[in-house]
């Protein structure tokens, strides 16, 4: 516990899949309390807590032991808590995705550990399209020793040779900031249970409440270990370039071998010599200039003409001097470009005198001609247009029943899912999860403007017609024909416009 913990130089991430980027303990702890009060057993939230480590242990010691076994309760909770999340759906917590998207900008990489089976962990995040942005994943059934045994972290930083103190660990809960504390690994706490009690600030970094807090340190508090750094080193943003080399040569020359220190007054050098000439710091973060703020003006009277007016810097000043000049220039011709305009202007009026009926006559024909095209047009639109739409019909209709003759045909091959038949099946899944992604978002958003229409989930639980199978039929069938009119539309623009250019 007694080192001190960085964020300088980070080269691994690692964070818990059940309490940062999912509220997966909280619907654990609620199923648990659940259980606990209908049996009429005493479990409180610190209980559950303290006992936070893995799917396997954390269970050992309770009450529930009274009713069943830890290890059925907990394969009873857990298939549970799938079936459930799998249907009401599963979000990351807000600011996780900001969080991923700043390490992958300073290249380093994410591991997840889950409390859950690894398997279990790739389902969750696959649920949100999480499980492509991570690059490692470790379940509790991996490793032998339950936190706050190391074990889990220790197998992480193995996989990527990452030193552990070059290791930040974004904790949520106690066993983990003990295990990486062993490690001496630098911790950010997110409250996620309980908020951070005393043994939690002891031993991170930072608390935070939530992961936006957390983007803040990595992009700030840096900044603030900059500003204590000077002070020591003899730095300060008053300094000029040259000054800042003579200081940093200085602490160079004076220890040569020390390579912490030498780390510092370079970090600390390169910080100081950013505030120089630009305002973007090297890693990114931006610092605000004191410009002034542009003022926008507008008439308020509706007969005017409505302008808007900014106030100029001295380069669009100049621009619009040289506009306005230009402007005066144009205005005031001399005489003898008064002439050559007469004489320009006399020619083109000789050169349109003849061809005037001519043109018109072409133009009157041109007419008639589009005019007869339109009324061949509209009197074959609606014909085209139904059987178009039987065409569309027909043809999503035969994709599904072909669908359903081949599987069918091999459904001993499909249970097995293995060799092609599991690809098809795969490939079924990730269609059939993009149909029901829109579907969603169709019922719900008109459910929100409308509220007579229902939900997605009364569409589906409350369908009288159709079976649950029906309605997955059924909404198939429907996007098929979406699918099918939005690619004959493309295709009909595409070759009108192949059309036109070849007339032209």
């Amino acid at each position: 516990m007694m080192y001190k913990q960085s964020i300088q130089n980070i080269q691994l991430a690692i964070l818990p899949l059940d309490g940062t980027i999912f509220n997966l303990n909280r619907y654990r702890y609620n199923y648990t309390h659940h259980f606990c009060e209908s049996h009429h057993l005493s479990y409180s939230l610190d209980d559950f807590y303290h006992h936070l480590s893995n799917m396997y242990d954390m269970y050992k010691d309770c009450p529930i032991q009274t009713i069943m076994s830890e290890g059925l309760f907990n394969a009873k909770i857990e298939r549970e808590m799938m079936q459930y999340l799998t249907y009401k759906g599963l979000k990351p917590k807000d600011g996780l995705l900001e969080l991923i998207e700043y390490l992958h900008q300073k290249n380093i990489p994410i591991a997840i550990i889950s409390t859950h089976r690894q398997k279990d962990a790739k389902t969750y995040l696959s649920m949100c399209h999480l499980d492509q942005k991570v690059h490692y994943i470790i379940g509790s059934d991996m490793v032998s020793m339950p936190l706050p045994a190391t074990e889990i972290l220790e197998n992480i930083t193995e996989h990527f040779h990452i030193k552990p103190e070059n290791t930040l660990v974004i904790s949520s809960f106690e066993a983990l900031n003990k295990a990486s504390c062993q490690l001496h690994m630098n911790v950010i706490f997110c409250e996620d249970l309980k908020s951070a009690g005393t043994y939690e600030k002891e031993t991170s970094y930072q608390t935070c409440h939530n992961l936006f807090e957390v983007l803040n340190v990595l992009l700030f508090d840096r900044y603030n270990e900059m500003d204590m750094y000077s002070a020591l080193l003899g730095m300060h943003k008053h300094m000029s370039k040259q000054e800042l080399e003579q200081v940093k040569d200085k602490w160079q020359k004076d220890y040569p071998d020390d390579s912490q220190l030498n780390q510092i007054v370079n970090q600390t050098y390169a910080y100081h010599l950013s505030h120089l000439n630009e305002p973007v710091v090297k890693d990114g973060s931006v610092y605000m200039q004191k410009t002034r703020p542009r003022k926008t003006f507008q008439f308020d009277d509706e007969n005017e003409q409505k302008d808007f007016f900014q106030e100029s810097t001295p380069q669009e000043k100049k621009e619009e001097d040289t506009s306005s000049t230009k402007k005066q220039t144009f205005s005031s011709l001399n005489k003898q470009e008064e002439e050559e305009l007469t004489a320009l202007l006399s020619q083109i009026n000789y050169k349109n005198h003849s061809p005037i009926v001519h043109e018109e006559q072409t133009d009157e024909s041109q007419i008639d001609i589009t005019d007869d095209e339109e009324d061949s047009d509209t009197s074959f639109s609606w014909l085209n247009l139904v059987f178009n739409f039987i065409y569309i019909v027909a043809t999503s209709f035969l994709i599904i029943f072909v669908g359903i003759i081949v599987y069918i045909a091999f459904i001993p091959q499909f249970e097995n899912d293995q060799g092609f038949f599991h690809i098809l099946a795969l490939l079924f899944q990730g269609y059939y999860s993009i149909i029901e992604a829109c579907f969603k978002v169709f019922f719900n958003s008109l459910h929100t403007i409308i509220p007579m229409i229902p939900s997605y989930q009364d569409y589906l639980m409350h369908n009288q017609m159709f079976s649950l199978d029906g309605v997955q039929l059924f909404n198939i069938f429907i996007f098929q024909i979406i699918l099918i009119s939005f690619i004959k539309i493309i295709i009909y623009i595409l070759r009108r416009d192949s059309d036109n250019e070849d007339y032209s």
